[in-house]
């Protein structure tokens, strides 16, 4: 009985810290009521004595529940971001929600923001949420998700980018793809001067652990060094939707091995990531494209 008193003090004393973790990954104020509700059948049928930490103990398998329902939704295809349904959709989750709850959750976190995290994968977004909201390493990060410290590392970095852009007014889906597009018709034929005009004066080319492995230089900056990079290149490049925005696949035997993922603003490339790392591929939607030849 002690015991369980205990357990019930320590349960209740965390929960405004649980369900601010769980709200913000999930978004959804019925999801994160059941979400305690789990975490709380699991801490009062467990071993108590073998717990050192609480507090850690149960924001870790909040997130665990919540990673669990965000992969369990439906993973519709690849859109683009101005598709009006896509929109209509990433939507339903605020339209659900009580004038209460939308009050709380703009508080919180903002809605416009709770709008981007939706286009997010669930890695992505646990990633992003635990680590730059809550202060978690990227180790215990990694230990949630069952992934490299250095794969969850990029799933944040790559999230907040994508919160920085879609709040860009220049950051137009079609545009970019119109761009992606020509950067590719540009780098087969070996125009450079296209090339160039495509990149922004501080574009920058960064390639992961596993992409420099394999023989890829860790970055280069500026245009003249990114246009030597591609020029009279990816030949063997598809056009890709990644997660919704245009970017580049290199693949073999149908299975993809490099990710060229692309940040374009007002109309120039200011960013190409060169994504390698199974742990991050495995957690990207790729859409590939008819590439429509002259960009």
């Amino acid at each position: 009985m002690e015991s369980e008193r205990y357990l019930v003090q320590e349960f209740e004393s965390n929960r405004p810290h649980l369900r601010a973790v769980a709200f913000r990954i999930l978004g959804n104020a019925h999801d994160v009521d059941d979400v305690l509700q789990d975490a709380w059948l699991r801490l009062s049928t467990s071993d108590s004595d073998e717990i050192e930490n609480i507090t850690g103990w149960l924001t870790t398998v909040v997130a665990r529940i919540c990673l669990n329902r965000l992969r369990s939704r439906q993973r519709r295809p690849a859109q683009s971001l101005d598709d009006s349904s896509a929109d209509v959709e990433r939507l339903v989750v605020l339209t659900a929600m009580t004038p209460e709850e939308q009050a709380e959750l703009a508080d919180s976190m903002g809605l416009a923001l709770l709008v981007v995290l939706e286009m997010l994968s669930p890695a992505e977004r646990i990633s992003f949420v635990l680590h730059d909201m809550f202060s978690f390493s990227f180790d215990e990060v990694a230990q949630i998700l069952g992934k490299s410290s250095e794969a969850c590392r990029q799933l944040a970095s790559r999230a907040r980018r994508r919160v920085r852009t879609a709040d860009d007014p220049t950051a137009d889906p079609q545009r970019q793809r119109e761009v992606v597009d020509a950067f590719l018709s540009a780098s087969r034929s070996g125009d450079f001067q296209t090339l160039l005009s495509l990149l922004s004066p501080d574009v920058e080319l960064v390639a992961d652990a596993a992409a420099v492995a394999i023989g890829a230089r860790e970055r280069k900056d500026g245009p003249f060094d990114v246009a030597t990079r591609f020029s009279g290149g990816a030949q063997s490049a598809r056009a890709a939707l990644i997660d919704g925005r245009a970017g580049l696949v290199w693949a073999q035997a149908r299975r993809p091995k490099v990710v060229f993922d692309f940040t374009v603003l007002a109309g120039k490339v200011t960013r190409i990531d060169m994504i390698s790392d199974e742990d991050v591929l495995d957690e990207l939607n790729i859409e590939y494209l008819r590439h429509q030849k002259g960009g």
